[in-house]
């Protein structure tokens, strides 16, 4: 692991995020990449105003440090619905010379709709966190939240502008959406198709977690360490610790 998410921080990581939903797990894994620099804290804690491609560039650059830069991957085609093996590298997920930074003041947008002019920010993980995803008007929320000024004001924002907001946000924030070019070389049909950073992360992270107790357990029974005592350990002499401890 890197020193900024050793093993025994990712276990402590992956504990506490036992507990919390999807987003909430999002924001604690990038708080574990990014450390004491970043102005990141728990899901329980006041969540930063980070814009959703500055959160994906810590995932990313936590991935990549923690587990490397290349996600095996797996798809069905949508034409002929053969299941595929996809390789993505990482740079493939941040968009060309665009590096998003923690902290950075979001950029604003400004458009014209359905008789408004308007003045708009992108989403960020707070409103992310702020608003429930099962909600039947989860869109319009979020979308209401990313307005800065809608003149005319208007108590009810007609929905053609917030149509038009959203058809801009990826542009707005570029690397929020998080989507690679795929072909398929059976039937050659082509799209594009979303990757969840922080879900494949997760599960990646959850993975090294379970592997990781069950070597604690078994160098615990052999040789009476702890669990403290089992992390102190390198992971290739630990490795030749476990071709023992199982003979």
């Amino acid at each position: 692991m890197t020193p900024e998410l050793t093993e025994a921080g990712l276990l402590d990581t992956w504990e506490t995020g036992q507990r919390q939903g999807a987003r909430a797990r999002a924001l604690l894994l990038a708080a574990a990449g990014a450390g004491p620099v970043a102005d990141l804290t728990l899901p329980d804690s006041t969540p930063p105003d980070l814009t959703l491609a500055g959160l994906h560039a810590l995932l990313l650059d936590l991935r990549v440090s923690a587990f490397g830069a290349t996600f095996p991957c797996t798809t069905d085609c949508p034409g002929c619905g053969e299941q595929l093996d996809v390789t993505v590298e990482a740079d493939e997920l941040r968009p060309p010379a665009h590096r998003a930074v923690p902290g950075a003041r979001p950029a604003t947008g400004s458009l014209s709709a359905a008789g408004h002019e308007v003045r708009y920010r992108p989403l960020t993980v707070r409103d992310l966190l702020d608003v429930d995803p099962a909600a039947p008007d989860a869109r319009r929320a979020l979308l209401t939240r990313c307005l800065l000024a809608v003149e005319p004001a208007t108590e009810t924002v007609p929905d053609a502008v917030l149509d038009a907001v959203a058809g801009q946000l990826a542009d707005l924030d570029p690397g929020a959406d998080t989507a690679v070019a795929l072909t398929c070389p059976h039937c050659g049909r082509t799209w594009t198709a979303a990757l969840d950073i922080a879900e494949h992360l997760w599960a990646e992270v959850e993975r090294y977690a379970r592997r990781l107790l069950h070597d604690v357990a078994t160098l615990a029974r052999a040789y009476g360490w702890t669990e403290s005592e089992v992390l102190a350990v390198s992971p290739a002499r630990r490795r030749i610790y476990l071709e023992t401890a199982v003979r």
